[in-house]
């Protein structure tokens, strides 16, 4: 009977001690993932108790999502659903923003060969696919670099576009970068102002 107490009291004190270890083992995790007060590695709490390196990531996330929405309005528009573009735009860009494009061989300092607001730009991107012939396009975009300053910030993306002529013969591929401002909105991040930069046009076609 007393060899039984004591191990049943051996297996109480493991169990005691094993949660004192966790809840130790816990406190300590936490205290090494919670940034020091008044350090340099975004760990303050700004308005709204959401830790400052935790909003910098959801921001450069939603921010990031604007190079993509872009990206799909304007092969939207590409496939000839002009209005589906349009409406796509709205969700990229301010009301105001201001959306530019440099061809190859513009001075960079000069007037850019394309300006408008966001809507305009809709029917601009269908004009210069209907003229060139285009019958479908696709934008992709990567190296995206962005940068946040409380509600405004910069990115800047590198592009490649193929614009289908023929599909099984002939394409136009563009390479270049967009450099945008961007805002923060009651609706969320948005593009205030979009500057499309071409490097190279060129057609190619198969022999």
């Amino acid at each position: 009977m007393k060899q039984n107490s004591r191990s049943s009291s051996r297996a109480s004190w493991g169990r005691t001690g094993a949660a004192v270890c966790a809840g130790a083992i816990a406190a300590s995790a936490f205290g090494a993932a919670k940034p020091a007060e008044g350090g340099h590695h975004g760990g303050g709490l700004p308005q709204g108790g959401v830790p400052a390196a935790l909003q910098r990531l959801v921001d450069e996330a939603e921010i990031e999502k604007l190079t993509y929405c872009y990206a799909e309005a304007t092969d939207t528009i590409g496939r000839g659903d002009l209005e589906g573009g349009r409406s796509r735009y709205q969700q990229c860009f301010t009301s105001n923003a201001i959306v530019a494009a440099y061809y190859p061989g513009d001075d960079p300092n000069g007037p850019p060969s394309l300006i408008s607001g966001p809507s305009a730009w809709a029917d601009v991107a269908k004009n210069e696919f209907d003229t060139a012939g285009y019958v479908s396009t696709q934008h992709l975009n990567g190296n995206v670099v962005i940068n946040v300053q409380g509600n405004t910030g910069t990115m800047k993306t590198y592009l490649q576009a193929t614009h289908v002529l023929e599909a099984n013969s002939s394409v136009e591929v563009a390479h270049g970068w967009y450099d945008d401002i961007v805002v923060r909105t009651p609706q969320g991040w948005r593009i205030a102002k979009r500057t499309l930069h071409l490097q190279t046009f060129l057609r190619i076609e198969s022999p």
